[in-house]
């Protein structure tokens, strides 16, 4: 595991630059009181007696400049300087959201400050990008600095969000040579009204704008287009047809077109750098619970009496399956609600995760000891159980394991600015004080979700007898997977089939944003269910996994989440 780990930060890093043809560095920006976090892609080829155009390329809300680097990265191997930026309360930067009520640019026009103080800059080119958010913080920049040559909305910029005066007023002339993407199955749009209501007085016409077309002329600054993939709002900055979109619209932009016709997608290289990078996340994680044979002999951690895997009635099994996804499902919305009214941990969104997961562990923990012989067919004590799965050397080991991880993380990211990632930086080292409060603050509210998923999912569907062979283990996992995401697949799965089926959404705006949430959700609740299984079959207690877990899930809330 730790060669893969190897390889794989190897090959990630050899294509984030380039094979050597690019310089990336992680920047500060000084705004105001705040300073900003910002990745710099740099061709080698700009320099002072050659500057060349920039970027500024802003995230989305709960997102953050790494989220963003495949487009820095694949403008950079074109020859434009990029600048990913974490925005006001995002990532490794200052502030918070509410920043923004007094700088709607959330930072973007001091981070174009900053582009154009550097020598290798052509001051005179310069683009903005903005997803989500950032869009609207883009369309602020504009709005004060309005010799930007190329701007690409994403997903954003558009709406009742930025139709205050600090926003500007778009028109067929301005901004320069603009280009919006939206995603077809994007619940945040209704394409139909944008394209003709919003975008025909911008894009020069009184006809409904047709995604595709080019509008206007590059040569006069006033090239329109609109672009929808199909894709979603989350995945609109990764999607492969927006990416190429994007590097030639800013090749056409300043005229420097480097290939004629359109980009093809094999030449984009943003994709086998995750794939190096999912590699390497898993390997760490992979150590971490490998590094349980170490711990285990040094703590002297014992197998429990009962076999982990064993012969057990289906009929059981998918009972205690189906009772834990029908409390994680019933409080998924209200939950959410609690969290924007008690916003702690004090993290947008994290807070309303928090709360969602501790609610859900409670009330199966609850259910436990109050309907044991409902549930479990026998009378059981919920505390002389949990009793039997916790001990000090298991609680000693968990947090052995989970400091190796914080270890490498933090050597790897010092070292050689790499983080680990699912699409989202899901493993990062701690960037402030306040980061480290919020890992705390999560800690117990995570906790009692492991600790009831430990019993729901390993613990109480198993039998006492029988001692499995390895296709047993492995049906077993794959049952448990199963059991653990099918309710969520499922539910993402009707949320989208009606809209591609039927063109309606069953939960518009913003209840249809939190769907996408599991999208991304639903690989760490993969790696969290591997784990505890993991750890459960060599233990027979859920007391090493759900701690683990409860750390890794805090550590992963308290990076992800904006202020």
């Amino acid at each position: 595991m730790i060669v893969l780990l190897c390889l794989g930060v190897f090959v990630a890093l050899t294509l984030d630059s380039d094979f050597d043809e690019i310089e990336v560095t992680n920047v500060s920006i000084v705004d105001g009181n705040a300073a900003l976090s910002g990745l710099l892609y740099r061709p080698k080829s700009a320099e002072a007696q050659k500057p060349a155009p920039a970027f500024v390329i802003a995230h989305g809300i709960s997102s953050s400049k790494e989220m963003m680097s495949s487009i820095g990265l694949e403008l950079a191997r074109r020859g434009f300087i990029s600048l990913c930026l974490d925005l006001f309360g995002h990532g490794e930067s200052q502030g918070s959201l509410e920043d923004g009520q007094s700088d709607p640019s959330f930072g973007v026009y001091s981070a174009l400050q900053y582009l154009k103080s550097q020598p290798f800059v052509n001051s005179s080119s310069l683009g903005l990008i903005g997803h989500s958010l950032g869009a609207g913080a883009a369309r602020a920049t504009i709005a004060r600095e309005t010799n930007i040559g190329s701007t690409i909305l994403i997903g954003g910029g558009f709406g009742e969000n930025v139709e205050d005066p600090e926003y500007g007023v778009f028109n067929s002339t301005f901004p320069k040579n603009l280009l919006v993407i939206v995603g077809k199955y994007d619940v945040l749009f209704d394409l139909e009204e944008l394209t003709s209501e919003q975008l025909p007085p911008i894009f020069g016409t009184q006809d409904e704008v047709v995604p595709g077309v080019l509008y206007g002329e590059f040569e006069a600054q006033t090239a329109r287009k609109l672009v929808t993939p199909a894709t979603t709002h989350l995945l609109e900055i990764v999607d492969a047809t927006a990416v190429s979109e994007i590097t030639l619209w800013a090749e056409d932009s300043f005229g420097n077109r480097q290939t004629p016709g359109s980009a093809p997608v094999s030449a984009l290289i943003y994709g086998q750098r995750e794939a190096a990078v999912l590699l390497a996340t898993i390997a760490l994680i992979s150590t971490a619970m490998l590094s349980f044979f170490l711990t285990s002999r040094l703590m002297k951690i014992r197998n429990g009496e009962k076999s982990p895997i064993s012969e057990k009635t289906s009929a059981h099994q998918w009972r205690m399956y189906a009772i834990w996804a029908i409390i994680n499902l019933a409080l998924l919305l209200p939950m959410f609600g609690v969290g924007y009214v008690i916003q702690f941990p004090p993290l947008v969104f994290g807070a309303s995760i928090a709360w969602w997961m501790m609610a859900s562990g409670l009330v199966g923990l609850l259910l436990l000891s109050r309907f044991s012989n409902r549930i479990i067919g026998k009378a059981s004590s919920l505390k002389l159980t949990l009793r039997d799965h916790f001990s000090r050397k298991e609680v000693i080991g968990a947090v052995i394991s989970f400091t190796i991880i914080l270890v490498a993380v933090t050597i790897l990211g010092v070292s050689f600015d790499f983080t680990f990632r699912i699409f989202s930086p899901i493993l990062r080292d701690f960037s402030s004080a306040r980061r480290v409060f919020a890992f705390l603050a999560f800690i117990p509210f995570f906790l009692a979700y492991f600790v009831a998923e430990g019993l729901f999912l390993h613990d109480l569907p198993r039998s006492a007898s029988g001692s499995p062979q390895l296709q047993h283990k492995m049906r077993d996992y794959a049952e448990t997977i199963i059991g653990k995401i099918l309710p969520f697949v499922i539910l993402i799965a009707i949320h989208y089939s009606t809209k591609i089926l039927f063109d309606i959404w069953i939960l518009p705006g913003f209840a249809g944003f939190l769907m996408e949430f599991l999208v991304l959700i639903i690989p760490i609740f993969v790696i969290t269910t591997t784990v505890s299984w993991w750890f459960y079959n060599k233990t027979q207690r859920i007391g090493y996994g759900a701690l683990f877990n409860a750390l890794v899930m805090s550590w992963v809330a308290s990076v992800i989440f904006p202020f």
